[in-house]
Formats: structure tokens, C-alpha cells, sequence
């Protein structure tokens, strides 16, 4: 009798535990709708590391992360006489990047190729959904104009004028 109550107990906390963990069909019910999920608030498959990597590769030099409120700020920068590189990028932690800005300023007449020197390395940057090519064509197109632009989930932003050129790549739903 004792394995008798003892299999029916089991039977039972199978059929709880699969209608808790949504067992039956699979199909949801007609009450239930399917759940949306945010898009992330980061850049997915960034890591500031490779970042900061790509960027030394250019010549800038980068401080040590700062903790900031409630995430961090890596900086890097570049000068000489003739050309300044600054780029910096927030996160909440190293691998889920938000924010980045980088500018290039010029004294003396402006080249563009000073410019798209380091604004093609942040144009190939490669994360979920990125289209690093047709950021690339955008930037070159638009470095003397500015305006606004999303490849894939980031949003871009170019700014200023030839002497001072702000790139902007942010996150969807970023708080930066």
C-alpha cells in the first residue's frame, strides 16, 4: 500500500511541477499573450577590452576604467600639433558597452583623412547586428554634414564641423 501512495505522490508532483513549468501542448493559452522582450541596453558582443585594444592599435593611449555612478568610463587619447583623437565609452560592467564618443580635432586646415583615420576603426566596431561597411560609407559621406543613423540596434551620430568632428554610437534604451 505504502508503494502505491508513494507513486501516486510522485505521479502528482510530476503533473504539478509540468503545469507550473507551463507542460501540456506547448501552445499558450488564448489568455496568455507571447512575452516582448527589451532590446538590450547594450552593444551585445562588445567587450571594452577589444575595444581598448583596437583603439592602442591607433596609436591613442588609454587610462585605467573609472567606476562612475552606477557603471564605468574608459578614456583614450592622442594629440600633436596638427591633430587630437579623444574616444571614451561607458558600461555598466566590461562586456555590456552603451556609450561611446569619440573626437577628433584639427588646427590648421582640416583634412577629412585625419577624421576618417579613426572614425572608420569605430565604424567596424563588431557587435550583434552591426554593419560595419555601410557605417563606414555613412560616415565618409556625412563626416562634413553630420546627422543621425542606425546600423543594426546602435544608433550613430555625427557632429560638428571638420575642425571638431563628434561621433556618437549609443545603445538602444542606453540611460548615457
Amino acid at each position: 500500500m505504502n508503494r502505491m501512495r508513494q507513486a501516486l505522490f510522485g505521479a502528482a508532483i510530476l503533473a504539478l511541477g509540468a503545469g507550473a513549468c507551463g507542460g501540456g501542448s506547448g501552445a499558450p493559452a488564448a489568455d496568455q499573450q507571447p512575452v516582448a522582450l527589451a532590446p538590450a541596453k547594450y552593444l551585445a558582443g562588445l567587450h571594452a577590452a577589444d575595444l581598448a585594444k583596437t583603439i592602442r592599435e591607433k596609436g591613442l593611449a588609454c587610462k585605467e576604467p573609472v567606476s562612475e555612478h552606477d557603471g564605468m568610463h574608459w578614456v583614450c587619447e592622442a594629440k600633436t600639433p596638427l591633430v587630437g583623437y579623444f574616444a571614451e565609452y561607458w558600461g555598466r560592467v566590461p562586456g555590456r558597452l552603451e556609450y561611446i564618443k569619440v573626437v577628433v580635432t584639427q588646427s590648421g586646415a582640416p583634412k577629412v583623412e585625419r577624421i576618417i583615420a579613426l572614425l572608420d576603426v569605430f565604424a567596424g566596431l563588431r557587435y550583434q547586428g552591426a554593419q560595419p561597411e555601410q557605417a563606414r560609407q555613412w560616415i565618409a559621406a556625412n563626416v562634413d554634414k553630420g546627422g543621425r543613423q542606425m546600423f543594426g540596434p546602435a544608433s550613430y551620430r555625427l557632429s560638428g564641423n571638420l575642425s571638431r568632428v563628434v561621433l556618437e554610437i549609443k545603445a538602444p534604451g542606453s540611460d548615457w
